[in-house]
């Protein structure tokens, strides 16, 4: 197949196009630099530029995505305007699928039944582009992977670092590291990605991945300490609230992941309800930082 990958210099899009390389199809990345094919999110709105990328593709991945906004980086551009011209352009060209990669914890559920959204642009933005996407007339798969980890995500090396430190902060004053989350590969997510794209018959809907088990994050943490051979900390529980406000100030700094919106996904809890990762990935995904306790919930079936 002829596979387009957008945003395939991120650290989400180029391991798609390496998965998808490797099982031996014609992959081509598209993005704002450092890709095959130019394609910036923040200023093109064309149609004709989009449908002239897209053009003789069989499938369009679009994994391209922005956690703080900086200057022309903005929710409305980059998660929803482009998208929903791309997605409009796949469907003028008769692209056979798009598979869209999202976010889990954008909203909360219980028993299965909704009952919040969470706050702010960038969820709103995604909610919005992944509606956009199931109005249009073209096979999609809307993927809402977990939380992402590697050894060179930046999000992973910022929570290894933290696990670190002789003191470390915990998000929550009456049960502090209580956010559950249930990590995934990142080769895992890639994998299931390439699959998805492969699938032979129409998907149209939603697919929610995430790691084998779910877990406090403070036993995340706990697990990355001990892999780094460190002993006890001090654990300070912290206000989610000034967790916030923390993350509002460091979007001034030289960071791309800790944000108010990450926070709010944690505190929402990015587990699925449906996990499909060995469904689609034709095997239990893998353990993250070392075997995880019994005690805790499995999050294999899909």
């Amino acid at each position: 197949m002829k596979v387009i990958v957008f945003g395939g210099a991120g650290m989400i899009g180029s391991a798609i196009a390496q998965a998808l390389r490797g099982r031996g199809h014609q992959v081509l990345t598209a993005g704002r630099k450092n890709c095959d094919i130019a394609a910036d999110f923040r200023y093109e709105q064309s149609p004709q530029v989009y449908e002239a990328i897209v053009r003789g593709s069989d499938i369009v991945v679009n994994a391209a995505g922005i956690l703080i906004e900086r200057g022309d980086n903005r929710f409305e551009a980059v998660h929803l305007q482009a998208p929903s011209v791309l997605f409009a352009a796949c469907a003028a060209q008769r692209v056979a699928r798009v598979v869209h990669v999202s976010a889990a914890g954008l909203s909360s559920s219980v028993a299965g039944a909704m009952v919040q959204d969470m706050p702010g642009q960038y969820a709103a933005s995604k909610r919005a582009c992944e509606r956009a996407l199931q109005a249009c007339p073209v096979d999609y798969a809307i993927v809402q992977p977990s939380l992402v980890v590697d050894a060179q995500c930046p999000s992973t090396l910022l929570m290894q670092w933290l696990a670190k430190l002789p003191i470390i902060a915990l998000p929550g004053l009456l049960h502090p590291g209580s956010a559950v989350v249930a990590p995934l590969a990142l080769q895992d997510l890639a994998q299931a990605v390439a699959r998805i794209c492969e699938h032979p018959k129409a998907l149209r809907r939603s697919i929610q991945l995430a790691g084998p088990q779910a877990m406090p994050y403070k036993t995340l943490l706990q697990r990355y300490r001990s892999a780094a051979g460190k002993g006890q900390a001090l654990w300070l529980p912290v206000p989610w609230w000034l967790m916030k406000l923390g993350a509002l100030a460091a979007a001034w700094l030289p960071q791309s992941v800790y944000s108010i919106d990450t926070m709010r996904m944690l505190q929402n809890g990015a587990v699925p309800a449906n996990n499909e990762a060995a469904y689609w990935l034709r095997r239990a995904p893998v353990q993250i930082a070392g075997q995880v306790d019994e005690a805790l919930p499995a999050m294999v079936g899909c």
